[in-house]
């Protein structure tokens, strides 16, 4: 360890949590095994690695704030991308003006702890902390993504991106991959001279491009394709090197955890649970380029969300319902959930739908109320997706991958895990464990190490 480095050591302990967003244990462990990821698999031997779980809507902006508050989506209030605004039709995009818990990096900043935050999801606005804090994708820009406000234009100095740019990646996988290169190079080169410069006592660097190139390239990885194949799997080279490369900006004694917030699998069709609600006459808006969710009137019984929220127009509830509440609001729900085990791949004869839970199954906690009536999960290889524009209930697109709530992973260096498979809303305590500070009571998730 330099002396540098030993200068700027804090007096208490020190986290650095690395999220590889979307990366699943079982790829993860299979390229350790055959000497890809030298890095990840040194940090692995010295501690351990081990699946984990993603949270409920399986969705990154749900899941990253899970893990920075320690509960669940009824808690926090973030439940997708795009929500609803409660007791209407209008919808927004989500960002950390809408979070309802208190993350880690407020908790800390609070008492007194100073923090370096890189693109977390959820942090746009960038909210003040005790530290530095760049926010993470839904930033339309750097200008006005930085606490302070200074940081960006030393950011700007090193090429930083926020994230690639996904519609370009949608025409060509080549400009994809070139678009991940420069983003990680810039990442590290910034993220290093951050954590070797300020007295933090949690650094937390996200990683986007690993969920980004499952998206737009699993099928080329998974069908082994002989040109693409092998450079899916150098970028991975490159986040590993990049693993490396941040490892060596920080102390020894330096807690470590590496893990991503959800597992990937091939996308084999993409299910718009539009057009089925509007197939069984639930949902009465016609499908239309202009067709828009404020379109619902009182002939439709239910509307959804992606992914696999379903809102039932409840009277009284919504502007326009028809849904009684009480005895026909459970009815409609029983049968819902019912119509959903109906609902299978015309080519398999496969059903779709893994679980459909209740509201109150998933949800709990100050933001509940907003939750959906219904969520749908789905077996693995089926992408439920929200279009009103379209009457097509099988699909496909660019995108090739999907998350999945199984096949995460933690991986911590020096340490072990407890008994109990990790949870993505379990990084707060965990972290707060680690840093010798008391968690709130609130919390639904607990330290997962030895």
């Amino acid at each position: 360890m330099s002396l540098f480095s030993f200068l700027k050591k804090p007096r208490g302990p020190r986290v650095l949590t690395i999220g590889l967003d979307g990366v699943p244990h079982s790829f993860l462990t299979e390229q350790i095994e055959q000497g890809a990821l030298p890095n990840l698999a040194s940090l692995a031997a010295d501690g351990d690695l081990t699946p984990a779980l993603s949270t409920y809507p399986t969705v990154s902006c749900s899941a990253w704030t899970c893990f920075v508050t320690g509960v669940n989506p009824g808690a926090h209030g973030i439940l997708g991308f795009q929500d609803r605004r409660p007791g209407s039709y209008d919808t927004f995009i989500t960002g950390n003006q809408h979070l309802q818990a208190p993350p880690l990096y407020r908790l800390l900043s609070e008492r007194g702890q100073r923090v370096l935050m890189m693109n977390v999801p959820v942090t746009y606005p960038p909210p003040r902390v005790n530290g530095l804090l760049v926010s993470g994708f839904l930033a339309p820009t750097l200008e006005g993504a930085t606490h302070p406000p200074e940081l960006a234009s030393r950011l700007e100095g090193f090429g930083y991106r926020i994230d690639i740019d996904p519609w370009q990646a949608r025409e060509s996988l080549d400009a994809l991959l070139e678009d991940l290169d420069a983003t990680l190079d810039a990442r590290v080169r910034a993220a290093v001279e951050l954590l070797g410069e300020d007295r933090w006592a949690l650094a937390m660097v996200h990683i986007m491009g690993t969920d980004r190139i499952n998206h737009f390239m699993w099928r080329e990885w998974e069908s082994d394709d002989p040109e693409y194949a092998p450079r899916f799997l150098d970028y991975y080279r490159k986040v590993d090197a990049a693993v490396g490369t941040l490892l060596e900006a920080v102390s020894d004694e330096t807690e470590v955890i590496i893990l991503s917030d959800h597992g990937f699998c091939l996308t084999r069709r993409e299910v718009n649970l539009d057009a089925w609600l509007r197939e069984r006459g639930w949902l009465a808006v016609r499908a239309g380029e202009n067709a828009k969710l404020t379109d619902v009137d009182e002939s439709t019984r239910a509307f959804s969300l992606t992914p696999g929220r379903i809102y039932l127009n409840v009277r009284g509830r919504e502007p326009r319902g028809s849904v009684n509440a009480g005895e026909e609001y459970e009815a409609a729900r029983e049968e819902l959930t019912g119509q959903f085990t109906e609902l299978v791949d015309p080519e398999t004869g496969e059903p779709v739908v893994d679980k459909v839970f209740k509201r109150e199954e998933v949800f709990h906690g100050s933001a509940a109320e907003a939750a959906p009536d219904l969520l749908v999960h789905p077996r693995n290889g089926y992408d439920l997706k929200s279009g009103l524009a379209s009457d097509e209930l099988f699909g496909s697109s660019p995108i090739t991958g999907m998350h999945t709530y199984d096949d995460a992973f933690w991986c911590v260096r020096g340490r072990r895990f407890a008994a109990q498979e990790p949870r993505v809303l379990d990084g707060a305590p965990t972290v707060l464990h680690l840093l010798g500070e008391a968690p709130p009571d609130s919390l639904d998730g607990q330290p997962v190490l030895q």
